[in-house]
């Protein structure tokens, strides 16, 4: 006969002790009966690895201490307490590895494995005295069930594993029990990962709370509810359900399960049968899948915070969308109420454009401060749109925003997206129209058919898209380009008066800002800056001077909605000048190539961006004639005529929201008459100062500039007249060195320009 050696503490104040032989009993549990090491009547038995394996059973007050044993079962009752501190529990027979009723445990480091059950925190028959277990860093294993759980019991899992091994076996079983699983714990079973059903005697509340914690049902539901009880399941901090058949929730059999979602994205279905009810609540969190609701069952689903729900919620009865949260739809859905603030509903998702649902509301309530939105999709070439019906009443503001296309309507018609019953419910589209390739279009209202009101888009309210505008302006915009470019070159010829014509090298910066009206075809404003140097040489001793010039500039585009365009351009060519030092008169001639690299960006009214480039290429040429007459007192003046002429590239090109853009050839030919007056001072030390302004009067003659947008034929028009004005210096600081700085402005018919400026530098040699 085995012999264990119990430590009876009799007496702690006096510190006496004895040992007391603890003889093996005949023991009968759950339906099973086994030969067990008794510790009984308030005693203490430790136990370690050197201690033979065998069954324990610790009851009417006392404690059993583990550290690093091997045993067989554990039962623990009446008051008793089980501290593991690293054990191994193989249990065989068909009895749970460790069964702690009306008891106490703390449990670390254990890894318990049975046929039957690896855990059970219990309470006697007829007994209001439940178990409280912690459990850190364990393992529990059962053939039939990972751990169990009944009324007024309490189990907390640390990092721990809870396991259900064998077909059909479940990892979890709550019967009016407390469980609280944290710290990665993973909760696993064949046909269930958690059961919660009612405890024998009606005891307990049925919650489970998950976090940073995982369940799963390898082949069936993460989470059953069933037998007609009350749940309440918190699914916490990255925690995740995982369902094999789909489902992550089932509430059965007459239950209700109210479940929190925070900071956690589930993935699967939840299903409500037989006169069940379910109320789901996301909290920052989120879900993937449906709430299927069976006839006669009932579903409230909350989304706050920034929720997010994708999936189907058809026969729910209450659907509650607030602070910004959204749900996907994913087909068509039928709601009982549906409560909005500052929440959005979509209709499918962004990346699936040509999908279309219906969602069928009994109630509608929104905020009255418009905060919430209904995204939805419109198409004027089909006729087919997501539609909004209401079939009792409707209140509060709403946002309509209905995605942005770049293909133009085919066969434009009314397209009604909204339909109310009744109320006094408003809407309005979120930007203020809808983007339909070349157009946008406004929304309108009006009385239904059968009563009620309908808002629909209506094609006879259109005006030219953002997406049409931005291509208009990179077509047009590389003649306003090269009027600046060109405005840097004129400063030249001050400059060369100085020293008679002599070979040199110059650079310019310059910048400009241009208001292109709509009457042109388009508004924008284009601000632009840019670089040009270049070097000539006299020809021999005549007064000619031959040079070559090439420069950058960038111009930045922007239009209405957020919307804008970028012009990079690189360009070179020769120039000759001829001045008669005698006479004053002068011609200069400028032969310009120019490569340009165009890009839009498109702001839509859904909110999303449209973009495309294209480059091409231009050629301008511009001759100049005048005379510099010389006048008393170092005055002079300086009447001139310029022609020029320049052709852009056509292009074809598109943005990456299908909207086709095709550009004929632009064309410029501008005439300009004025003249410049000045006076020459001397500062000193040999440096001349001339200050000077200028006046002239120009035309554009070219008109129709061709523009196809979708096969919408527009025109670009700057054609007209306008006044420019100008004022600047130059100064040679010596014979070989001379800088200027001018100021212009001009207005006329189609274009403006507030402000241009340039800075140059030149050294003869």
């Amino acid at each position: 006969m085995n012999k264990n050696h119990v430590s009876l503490q009799k007496n702690a104040a006096a510190g006496l002790f004895k040992m007391l032989v603890v003889l093996p009993a005949f023991f009968f549990t759950g339906g099973h009966s086994f030969a067990a090491v008794i510790v009984d009547n308030g005693n203490t038995l430790n136990i370690d690895a050197s201690t033979p394996q065998s069954d324990y059973l610790v009851r009417n007050a006392s404690v059993l201490n583990i550290a690093g044993a091997t045993t067989q079962s554990l039962s623990v009752t009446s008051g008793s307490t089980l501290n593991i501190n690293g054990a191994t529990v193989n249990a065989d027979g068909g009895l749970e590895g460790i069964r702690i009723t009306g008891s106490t445990g703390d449990l670390t480091r254990a890894i318990v494995t049975s046929d039957f059950m690896g855990l059970a925190v219990n309470r006697s028959t007829g007994s209001t005295l439940g178990s409280t277990v912690t459990a850190t860093d364990s393992q529990f294993k059962g053939g039939e069930i990972g751990a169990q759980v009944t009324g007024l019991s309490t189990l907390t899992l640390i990092n721990s594993q809870v396991t259900g091994t064998g077909a059909d076996s479940t990892g979890l079983n709550i019967l009016g029990g407390d469980v609280r699983a944290s710290a990665n714990t993973v909760i696993s079973g064949d046909k269930t990962g958690v059961t919660m059903g009612r405890d024998p005697s009606g005891l307990g509340n049925n919650s489970l709370r998950l976090d940073n914690a995982s369940v799963e049902g390898r082949t069936g539901d993460a989470i059953l509810v069933d037998k007609g009880i009350n749940a309440t399941l918190d699914v916490l901090n990255q925690s995740s359900l995982t369902g094999g058949n789909g489902n992550v929730l089932t509430v059965q059999g007459a239950s209700t399960a109210s479940m929190s979602v925070s900071d956690s994205t589930l993935q699967g279905n939840v299903n409500v049968t037989g006169n069940s009810t379910a109320n789901l609540t996301f909290d920052q969190g989120n879900m993937k899948g449906d709430v299927l609701v069976e006839s006669g069952s009932t579903a409230n689903v909350t989304l706050q915070n920034s929720s997010q729900f994708t999936g189907r919620l058809d026969k729910v009865n209450g659907v509650t969308v607030n602070s910004g949260s959204i749900w996907t739809l994913t087909g068509n859905d039928t709601v009982g109420t549906l409560a909005m603030s500052g929440g959005t509903v979509r209709f499918g998702a962004q990346d699936v454009p040509n999908t279309f649902y219906q969602l069928n509301i009994g109630t509608l309530a929104g905020s009255p401060d418009g905060s919430s939105t209904f995204a939805m999709k419109g198409n004027f070439a089909t006729g087919q749109h997501d539609l909004l019906n209401v079939t009792g009443v409707a209140t509060g503001s709403f946002g309509l925003l209905v995605a942005a296309s770049g293909l133009d309507a085919v066969n434009p018609q009314q397209l009604t997206l909204v339909r109310t019953a009744a109320g006094d419910a408003q809407f309005a589209l979120t930007g203020g129209r809808v983007d339909l390739g070349a157009w946008s279009y406004d929304l309108a209202q009006r009385q239904g058919g059968t009563g009620g009101t309908e808002w629909f888009l209506d094609p006879t309210t259109q005006v030219i898209s953002p997406g049409a505008s931005a291509v208009l302006a990179l077509f047009n915009s590389p003649i306003t380009l090269l009027y600046g470019e060109a405005s840097s070159l004129r400063s030249r010829m001050g400059e060369l008066r100085f020293n008679g014509g002599q070979s040199g090298a110059w650079a310019r910066t310059y910048g400009n800002q241009y208001n292109v009206s709509e009457s042109s075809g388009v508004a924008y404003k284009q601000n632009q800056q840019g670089l040009s140097l270049g070097a000539d040489a006299r020809l021999n001793d005549s007064d000619v001077l031959v040079g070559v010039m090439g420069g950058f500039s960038e111009s930045d585009l922007s239009l209405e909605h957020g919307t804008s365009g970028t012009v990079k351009s690189y360009y070179f060519g020769p120039y000759v000048t001829w001045m008669d030092r005698d006479t004053g008169y002068y011609v200069d001639g400028v032969l310009k190539f120019n490569r340009l690299r165009n890009e839009a960006k498109v702001g839509l009214s859904d909110g999303t961006r449209a973009k495309g480039d294209y480059d091409n290429w231009g050629v301008s040429a511009s001759v100049e004639g005048g005379r510099h007459i010389k006048l008393s007192n170092d005055y002079f003046i300086e009447p001139f005529v310029q022609f020029s002429a320049a052709q852009i590239q056509g292009k074809r090109f598109s943005l990456d929201n299908d909207m086709q853009a095709e550009g004929d050839r632009t064309r410029s030919f501008l005439g300009k008459a004025g003249a410049t007056a000045g006076r020459n001072f001397d500062i000193g030390n040999g440096a001349v100062a001339q200050p000077y302004v200028r006046a002239a009067i120009a035309h554009e003659f070219a008109k129709n500039n061709e523009v196809q947008v979708n096969n919408n034929v527009f025109n670009n028009d700057l054609s007209g007249s306008r006044a420019e004005f100008g004022a600047g210096v130059a100064v040679a600081m010596s014979d070989k060195w001379q800088v200027h700085v001018d100021l212009d402005y001009a207005n006329g018919e189609h274009i403006e320009q507030p402000w241009g400026g340039n800075v140059g530098v030149r050294y003869s040699w």
